[in-house]
């Protein structure tokens, strides 16, 4: 009986290199899909973030300008120097006096309905408005008194921002009129029926505000 031959020992399993790419080029691949769908899922969530924040900013610009607009009255207002203004309601898309300081007044008039809660605010129930434009924003400016305030005594807000072509038109009658000015004490001149203002805003394209005035309810 011949001895036995020594037996090697047995080999360890593993994996062969050709495996070892596969599976590198395969989680490779998995995870250069997470990424893109990662990102594209923030992106998503910032571009709805900003549309949301657009669409905030808008409701609240169109909320004040159709609480201006619907709450109009017919009292006339002095300047700063003491003038009194002759035009109670007056509006001109081109600016209703020459541009200064890089802005131009579009709209100005009078309104009620200021509220002023157990009177804490040394202020009136009555407020003098302006919309103007500057350096492409649709500003509100307010004072406290309707008379006699300067100009550095207004509060501002801007209502929309980054914004072209601008137009506003005013329905007088059954037509709507690109300038318009009631003077106090000239007969029974109505205020329009509406105002109606349009322009091209950076991101949401083409708007268009309706807004009425005391005189389409009568």
């Amino acid at each position: 009986m011949s001895p036995l031959a020594p037996t090697s020992p047995p080999a360890e399993a593993g994996f062969s290199l050709t495996e070892v790419l596969v599976s590198v080029f395969i989680f490779a691949v998995i995870g250069t899909i997470s990424v893109s769908l990662m990102s594209a899922s923030l992106a998503a969530q910032e571009q709805n973030g900003d549309v949301l924040a657009d669409a905030t900013r808008l409701d609240t610009a169109r909320t004040l300008m159709r609480e201006d607009v619907g709450q109009l009255v017919r009292r006339p207002v002095r300047d700063a120097e003491g003038r009194s203004l002759r035009a109670v309601f007056a509006g001109d898309a081109d600016g209703l006096d020459v541009a200064r300081d890089g802005e131009r007044v579009i709209l100005s008039f009078t309104r009620r309905g200021r509220a002023n809660p157990g009177h804490l605010q040394p202020r009136s129930s009555l407020a003098r408005v302006d919309w103007l434009l500057r350096e492409g924003d649709l500003v509100r400016r307010v004072w406290r008194y309707p008379d006699g305030a300067a100009v550095g005594e207004a509060i501002e807000r801007v209502l929309v921002g980054d914004i072209a072509e601008v137009e506003l038109d005013f329905l007088v009658g059954a037509a709507w009129s690109r300038r318009i000015s009631v003077v106090a004490g000239q007969g029974e001149q109505a205020f329009p029926r509406a105002v109606r203002l349009r322009y091209q805003d950076a991101r949401l394209g083409a708007m268009e505000h309706i807004l009425l005035t005391p005189e389409a309810g009568e």
